[in-house]
């Protein structure tokens, strides 16, 4: 036969031969899946090293069945050969050796210098063999001698690795925040994000203005001034997770009346979108775990997908829930922290590649958390203002966490991430202030509210919802009481402020809602369940009470002869009304049911939710109690809404069309929907009265810093 040449670039044959060189500084010639980036930036210092990377992307091509670097044409894969790393090839393919997996990575590397240095120690790395294998093979003749050995380290393994594990499941000393760092000074942090390394930190800034609130992603070098801005113009943000390698960051919130998480690199450029819900890093920041959409399911598909989104692979997760709502690699394992929502509680569970459970935990609440390489990290609801943060050791051999949960802080915060080796946590601490604003709706949508307008301040949560007939007010308090509990207190008061007249319900009320101008619906937690009951406001008189089993309901009203709620699962409607009971499934299109009104003029009752499809649109639909007919209004693009009765249309929708800034909207027949206007300042709640002409609103700020503390682990 003949040997063959392989030649990965241009050659420069054509210098030699007395033409002028194809590839000058800044101009570059060749097939952009195979090009290394020097070459594709037209360096004039290419050498073996190029070639290195070439012969890489024809054998990753081999393997995975795509190159290294794909895209709809040139420009968008030179982009991404110089910004992304290549999906490692055990992610594509298990089967994959761990040795021929880093051999690849390295001859892919970004700069030649972390390269091999010619294609022969490439090709001597790709031959290597796993240890034990090579222990084996280089000594034959000391086989029984060498399996002596390693009987008797595996001994030793096994009764160390069990003295370990049952020091994690019984506990030992409790892991405690130590040193504290500040590491911003302007009190308008949300959402800090410490990278895994914590060389830096990210964060949310708003910026408010008459037409609304933005929001911009923040870096600085943790123990630097310098601010960098890589994203602004969000008109909503919840979030923000580093990659391992801290070139890219996910961002959670909307983009150009895009709801979901995006990409977004660390240097700056354009958002890119991932998907309507959770996303997450995975294999050391070289692919990405994408969650399905936000609605019930009796088992759920996490897809794992390369930093273009594109997904590869899926890891089957066993439900039931009424959604997936977060997904946490831990560090430097392919153990995966999902969590469930069973509400009220929230199931964490470690899963595998393959997707069987290694172990799981019951949270009582639904709020999130996250997994470094030793533990896992809980946020907790008490019956106290602010929240708490738990650690639960984990053993990365098996994924099964430690018996002992350590509380490591509690206050108010919006978020707090970690480094990757838990050794290092970041939260934001501030203070909130809560203000109660009452006014004809003229006047708030116009943004003429004065000081008469202004019913209430605190620094504890305060809200207020007003009465049918936009006379009186229903204030609901969060009040601190002993051991840093606090609970509800309900009060009423004129719609023009003043004193404050407690509600004569019996017990400690759990919430409160009118039913009518004189009347407030009040749920209260007994032995075997929750007690509704419609009060007078005045004298405290009972009527049309009804016990229920289900201690937790997301919604309720009262109806005439009856009772209508959403029950924890958010995915019907049940009514009982004169002893008869029905259950009314919601809709196909919602993902789930988030809030009921009753309109008892015309025996029906509003119901309101967001899409399944891409949970960034909400609905209102009506439900006949006559014959069960369901009635919907048009979808609106909206990051929460709210609906209630109305005496002058067939309902009226509240939408936040970006993060506290409320648009209202008028519903009519036949599906019309009519704005009515904006409220011209950013509020976190609204309450609307049935002629439509007084508004109630309740505004609050948050001031804050990021501090750094030291985890000190036992």
């Amino acid at each position: 036969g003949e040997a063959m040449l392989a030649d990965f670039g241009i050659a420069l044959a054509v210098k030699e031969a007395g033409g002028n060189r194809l590839t000058q500084t800044g101009l570059s010639l060749g097939t952009p899946q195979y090009m290394s980036p020097e070459q594709a930036t037209g360096d004039r210092g290419i050498d073996a090293r190029s070639d290195v990377y070439s012969l890489a992307a024809v054998l990753y091509e081999m393997l995975a069945g795509e190159p290294p670097v794909t895209g709809a044409n040139a420009q968008s894969m030179i982009a991404k050969l110089m910004t992304e790393r290549p999906t490692h090839l055990r992610v594509l393919r298990d089967t994959v050796s761990e040795e021929m997996d880093a051999a690849v990575a390295k001859a892919l590397s970004k700069t030649p210098a972390d390269r091999f240095a010619s294609a022969g120690d490439f090709v001597r790395a790709l031959e290597a063999k796993p240890a034990d294998v090579r222990a084996i093979a280089a000594a034959p003749a000391r086989r029984r001698t060498m399996m002596l050995a390693g009987l008797a380290a595996l001994v030793v393994v096994a009764v160390g690795a069990a003295v370990a594990n049952a020091k994690l499941r019984s506990g030992g000393k409790p892991a405690v925040l130590g040193r504290k760092t500040q590491l911003t000074s302007s009190g308008g942090i949300l959402t800090p994000a410490i990278s895994p390394d914590g060389k830096q930190l990210a964060y949310l800034n708003r910026k408010c203005a008459s037409t609304g609130c933005t929001y911009s992603v923040v870096v600085q070098d943790v123990g630097g001034t310098t601010l960098r801005t890589i994203m602004d113009g969000a008109t909503s943000g919840y979030g923000l997770e580093w990659s391992p390698d801290r070139r890219n960051l996910i961002f959670s919130g909307t983009v150009a009346a895009r709801s979901g998480a995006y990409l977004l690199s660390a240097l700056g450029g354009a958002p890119r979108f991932l998907n309507t819900r959770v996303a997450s890093f995975y294999a050391g920041g070289d692919s990405l775990l994408l969650a399905p959409p936000f609605r019930p399911d009796t088992a759920f598909w996490i897809r794992v997908a390369g930093l273009d989104g594109i997904a590869r692979d899926s890891i089957h997760l066993a439900g039931p829930g009424q959604a997936l709502a977060a997904l946490s690699n831990v560090p430097g394992t392919n153990w995966i922290l999902t969590l469930v929502l069973q509400r009220p509680h929230g199931l964490w569970q470690v899963i595998g590649r393959d997707g069987k459970v290694a172990d799981h935990v019951v949270n009582a609440c639904m709020c999130g958390g996250l997994a470094t390489a030793d533990a896992v990290w809980l946020s907790r609801l008490g019956d106290g203002e602010g929240e708490a943060v738990v650690r639960i050791a984990i053993d990365r051999a098996n994924g099964h966490l430690a018996a002992r949960q350590d509380t490591m802080a509690r206050g108010l915060f919006t978020a707090f991430t970690l480094t990757s080796d838990g050794a290092g946590m970041v939260m934001d601490e501030g203070t909130y202030e809560y203000d109660l604003w009452s006014a004809q709706l003229d006047d708030a949508l116009k943004g003429r509210l004065r000081d008469e307008h202004h019913v209430a301040h605190s620094s504890s949560l305060v809200g207020a919802a007003v009465s049918p007939d936009g006379m009186r007010l229903l204030v609901n308090r969060r009040v601190p009481t002993s051991n840093g509990h606090s609970e509800a207190r309900f009060t009423t008061m004129a719609v023009t402020g003043g004193a404050e007249t407690p509600l004569p319900a019996p017990g400690t009320p759990l919430s409160a809602r009118w039913s009518d101008s004189g009347t407030v619906a009040v749920s209260t937690l007994t032995a075997t369940g929750l007690h509704l009951s419609e009060v007078n406001a005045k004298t405290g008189v009972q009527r049309n009470a009804m016990d229920l089993p289900d201690s937790v309901v997301t919604a309720f009203v009262a109806i005439d002869g009856g009772w209508a709620w959403i029950p924890a699962s958010m995915d019907r409607v049940i009514v009982v009304e004169r002893g008869r009971r029905r259950e009314f499934r919601a809709p196909a299109w919602y993902g789930s049911i988030r809030q009921i009104a009753a309109d008892r003029v015309r025996r029906r009752v509003l119901l309101l939710g967001p899409s399944a499809a891409t949970a960034d649109s909400v609905r209102v639909t009506a439900l006949s109690l006559s014959d069960g007919a369901l009635r919907s209004w048009p979808p609106r693009f909206g990051e929460m809404g709210r609906v209630n009765e109305s005496t002058r249309h067939a309902a009226v929708m509240q939408i936040a069309e970006r993060q506290d800034w409320w648009t209202l909207y008028a519903l009519d027949d036949p599906d019309r929907m009519t704005p009515l206007g904006t409220i011209a300042r950013p509020v976190n709640g609204i309450s609307l009265s049935a002629d439509g002409t007084r508004i109630t609103l309740a505004a609050r700020e948050y001031r804050a810093d990021a501090w750094l503390y030291q985890v000190l682990r036992p």
